[in-house]
């Protein structure tokens, strides 16, 4: 398959992909918005939800990127961005695709296993891109980082929420010490990714929703403070990953990745 045909395809697929994804945010899939389900199964570790309006800036980038595609198909880097990661972006599509559909039917087991594969694909994205970049090309790390990096925290609210719905009872631990717990070995397989990766952007949108997940603990709407050292761990955690974020930065030259020193 020619690199044009390629494009051509990709961009297809992620205006399908957006498609689903405004007809489930509007509750037309099944009769209820993607939020309104989701607060059907509250957690401790769920972002406010004004945290979610960076999938407008995630999916900015990635139309931008799609575009620039289809427009350089034949330009030789943009041609090896094709051969790398065409086939994992069109499973990725298909996987967010699953994942919007189930979720808006409640099916909350069954999409976290396409959420999760979902991420999967997406972290082989940034590592292929991180094994192909070249200096000055910063646009496509910092968009799949983006995007590897929430769907991240997605992938761990969506876990979350699945427990809520089978009323697990954590063997007896109360729910605030779990979250903590979550919270922290996020931060950690964070840095493992990261330390993959070489991709100095992924900690900051997870950094994100630690800062929501702390905002909606002290809310009037969420939990209104009733749990400081949850809170206090989620601000810990917002710090670490931007200064994970910041070291890997200052590791790969003060360049978006190690490739820019070349």
């Amino acid at each position: 398959m020619n690199r044009k045909t390629k494009s051509y395809i990709s961009a297809g697929l992620l205006a399908v992909t957006l498609v689903v994804n405004a007809l489930g945010a509007a509750g037309i899939i099944n009769g209820s918005s993607q939020k309104e389900i989701s607060d059907r199964y509250q957690t401790l570790i769920t972002p406010a939800p004004s945290t979610f309006s960076i999938w407008s800036v995630i999916y900015t980038f990635l139309i931008i990127s799609v575009v620039l595609l289809v427009i350089r198909a034949k330009d030789a880097y943009y041609g090896k961005v094709l051969d790398k990661i065409s086939a994992l972006f069109w499973m990725s599509c298909a996987l967010n695709i699953l994942w919007i559909v189930t979720f808006s039917y409640d099916l909350i087991g069954l999409s976290t296993v396409f959420i999760f594969a979902f991420l999967i694909v997406m972290v082989l994205i940034v590592k292929r891109l991180g094994e192909i970049h070249e200096k000055k090309r910063f646009l496509f790390p910092w968009t799949f980082g983006l995007y590897a990096g929430w769907l991240f925290i997605a992938t761990v609210v969506n876990i979350a929420a699945w427990l809520v719905k089978i009323e697990w009872n954590g063997f007896g631990i109360r729910d605030d010490i779990w979250s903590i717990l979550i919270l922290l070995v996020s931060v950690l397989l964070t840095f493992l990714v990261l330390r993959d990766t070489k991709n100095p952007v992924l900690p900051l949108p997870i950094a994100w929703a630690y800062f929501g997940i702390y905002n909606f603990l002290v809310s009037p709407e969420g939990f209104q403070g009733r749990y400081t050292l949850l809170q206090n761990t989620a601000l810990l955690g917002m710090v670490l990953l931007i200064g994970l974020a910041a070291i890997q930065f200052y590791i790969n030259g003060y360049k978006m990745m190690p490739g820019d020193n070349e």
